[in-house]
């Protein structure tokens, strides 16, 4: 082989091991500004429909990877580092507190920030055929109660050992049974942990949707979201309300893991836990959601202060300035 023909070889193959070199690096930098997410199975079509796509337009330069789970679960899988987001968002200011703070939880989140409000409604499938009474329902000619009442009719709801949506159904049928004089509406129930009603979070509105349930116990931005007809509850029993947050907070469930929880009106908390690889990116994130209230919005959450819950000097000084104040103890 004669000089030249090396020459070109050697230059040919320079060439190939640069351009590996540099895809490599490009795969490593993309990477590096890709934020994972981990957050309340409720927020499933939220972030994956409306939040994610939003923030990826409103800063190309980084990306976004979403997982949904309960968020007890999910807490107790970063507790046990089966998964290491960069952002957590939970459905209950209480995961974070009992799961995730202090020294006994490996202080894995330092601060929180609230970041939306929600409430529970029952949402049905408009091609049940119970479908006519849960729209009377809707409109007040009937209770909520008789139609989930009526003889076939099949409701699902969370399950309260991993999903605060689940215990908080506990607590909604509680209050009702208060509220209404009807003691006899929480046997509607069976068993806290009953199979035939209970699912995970991230496939129970799947069951509705496809017709499996007629019903579920949803938050009102999930059926916002999914586009599901759905009945207001009264706010003394729906969760919603700051007013009735006393009352919420006379109930309580116990887990099968151990974890005690109580009654509050419904947040859903954002911070970045101890986890964070990408920090650039998870501030980012993190910054782009704490002022989007209008899109939270428009998917049915509601707006709140952003107050702060931990140690402050640990808050990215990039955040503190979207921060209103300390949450009281």
């Amino acid at each position: 082989m004669d000089r030249a023909k090396r020459r070109s070889r050697f230059g040919s193959t320079l060439i190939g091991v640069l351009f590996f070199l540099s895809s490599i690096s490009f795969a490593a930098s993309a990477a590096e500004r890709t934020v994972s997410v981990l957050y309340a199975g409720s927020l499933g079509a939220v972030m994956e429909d409306g939040l994610g796509p939003a923030f990826l337009q409103a800063d190309p330069n980084y990306g976004y990877q979403g997982e949904a789970q309960g968020s007890l679960g999910a807490a107790q899988m970063i507790h046990d580092h089966v998964r290491t987001p960069d952002v957590f968002i939970s459905a209950d200011p209480l995961v974070n507190d009992k799961v995730l703070m202090g020294d006994k939880n490996g202080n894995l989140v330092k601060w929180y920030v609230t970041l939306a409000s929600s409430e529970l409604v029952v949402a049905y499938n408009p091609h049940s055929k119970f479908a006519d009474r849960f729209k009377q329902a809707a409109e007040h000619k009937i209770s909520w109660y008789e139609v989930l009442e009526t003889p076939g009719v099949r409701f699902g709801r969370g399950d309260p050992s991993i999903d605060p949506k689940g215990y908080r159904t506990l607590f909604l049928f509680h209050l009702a049974a208060d509220y209404y004089h009807r003691p006899e509406l929480e046997r509607l129930l069976g068993d806290p942990l009953n199979p035939a009603q209970v699912f995970p979070e991230v496939v129970l509105m799947a069951h509705v949707e496809s017709g499996q349930f007629d019903a579920g116990i949803f938050y009102r931005h999930e059926v916002v979201a999914h586009k599901l007809p759905y009945i207001e509850l009264p706010p003394e029993i729906n969760l919603g309300d700051p007013h009735f947050a006393a009352a919420y907070g006379k109930e309580t469930f116990t887990t099968p893991s151990g974890q005690h929880v109580t009654g509050a009106p419904i947040i859903f908390t954002i911070t970045i836990p101890e986890t964070v690889r990408h920090r650039d990116a998870a501030v980012t994130c993190v910054r782009f959601l704490l002022t989007s209230d209008k899109l939270l919005n428009s998917f049915g959450l509601g707006s709140v202060e952003h107050q702060l819950t931990g140690d402050p000097s640990q808050v990215p000084g990039e955040l503190r300035g979207f921060v209103s104040k300390q949450a009281k103890p």
